[in-house]
């Protein structure tokens, strides 16, 4: 019969196996702690990863900062020096970060107009849309420095790259521009379907996702990959080094390889996320949305690590060590790491639950010390801006 001591050992190996699945190698990212954290671009940076790292944000459950109804908004909010820029189907407007007043509005027809996310950058906000194409906007008052017309609407938000040389926009009949920052167009080309998705590849390139199904690698005009991918490109997002992440209606998410690989899978995840628009991409963490809750996929492998909610179909975004998510009638937060857990049964991941009543919460950013969150209205509850502290 073996001793008491051996079985205790055996009990303490056991405790310490168990102990070690819960853990995760997430959970060691810090709380943000910058309260003047700026969004500038449509997803954070010009990788796309909707993480402001540093950024402060409520980890526990929130105040109102302020509430107001505006138009129905039309995709995630921008915040730069201060202001809150808002598309809606009322136009593009600028609201003060601090409670909300309304500073200028931008809307260039009398109809509803849709405006994806816009960029910001010294002094000046960049817009695309449905008419006329790319604008530049002075930051103060919303007046038009200049344009770059588009015989077609240009639905996919502006991505800049990483310094600022340039910024690539794309309409529906393909043509992808490269504009200088005072409106200068260097080269534009063409790819095969109408441009969902843009983000910028260092130090002069470009990955372009397209309603045809098709990730393309430009660099400097020329294709240098085309990529077929099992439906129409939802999201992407780069990596640190010439990979890119692409998300599809209902065929799963990729990654793609770059450089000599020329746009081979890593691998293929059928079942992965659509990821509504776009990812979170948190050091070895891939996050999506598609209508059936918060996953997190290992970028490595495109391992599934979990599912949280069933109900949560914004695109999340993420400050420090928490993720958010808006769905029906609330937004919720969680931690980056999932809690505790094994596998895909997780305990204790959820931070809090803010509920608003009918309607739903749109695209998220974390900025200013603060979560923006974009409402469209139900029966009970107006189109607006929440920000929640």
């Amino acid at each position: 019969m073996p001793s008491r001591r051996s079985v205790l050992a055996s009990i303490g190996s056991l405790a310490t196996v168990a102990t070690a699945g819960c853990l995760d190698v997430s959970s060691d990212i810090d709380p943000g702690t910058s309260t003047d954290t700026d969004w500038p671009m449509p997803d954070f940076d010009s990788r796309a990863t909707s993480w402001a790292r540093d950024a402060a944000a409520p980890r526990e459950t929130p105040a109102e900062r302020f509430r107001i109804d505006l138009p129905s908004p039309t995709d995630r909010p921008v915040v730069a020096d201060g202001t809150v820029f808002l598309p809606t189907m009322g136009g593009l407007i600028a609201l003060d970060t601090a409670d909300g007043e309304e500073q200028w509005r931008y809307a260039p027809a009398e109809a509803a107009h849709f405006f994806p996310s816009p960029a910001v950058h010294d002094g000046t906000v960049y817009v695309t849309g449905e008419d006329p194409g790319l604008v530049a906007l002075d930051v103060t008052d919303g007046t038009v420095k200049w344009t770059v017309e588009s015989d077609d609407r240009m639905r996919a938000p502006p991505a800049p790259t990483r310094d600022w040389r340039a910024l690539y926009v794309g309409d529906d009949a393909g043509r992808v521009v490269r504009v200088t920052p005072d409106g200068e167009i260097e080269w534009t080309t063409d790819v095969y379907g109408s441009v969902t998705r843009l983000v910028a590849h260092e130090p002069a390139g470009v990955f372009v996702g397209t309603t045809a199904g098709e990730v393309h690698a430009l660099y400097d005009e020329q294709g240098v990959w085309r990529q077929p991918v099992p439906g129409k490109v939802t999201a992407l997002a780069g990596t640190e080094g010439s990979d890119v992440y692409a998300a599809t209606f209902g065929g799963g998410t990729l990654r793609l390889a770059g450089g000599a690989h020329a746009g081979r899978p890593r691998w293929h995840t059928p079942d992965g996320p659509t990821a509504h628009r776009s990812f979170v991409l948190a050091e070895s963490s891939l996050f999506g949305t598609d209508g059936a809750g918060l996953t997190r996929q290992n970028h490595r492998t495109g391992e599934r690590d979990w599912r949280l909610g069933d109900d949560y179909f914004s695109a999340p975004a993420a400050g420090g060590d928490t993720v958010y998510v808006g769905g029906r009638r609330e937004v919720a937060a969680f931690k980056i790491s999932g809690g505790l857990g094994i596998g895909g049964a997780r305990f204790e991941a959820r931070r809090w639950t803010y509920r608003f009543g009918e309607g739903s919460g749109g695209n998220p950013t974390v900025a200013d010390g603060a979560l923006f969150v974009p409402i469209t209205g139900g029966e009970d509850t107006e189109s607006g801006l929440l920000a929640l502290e």
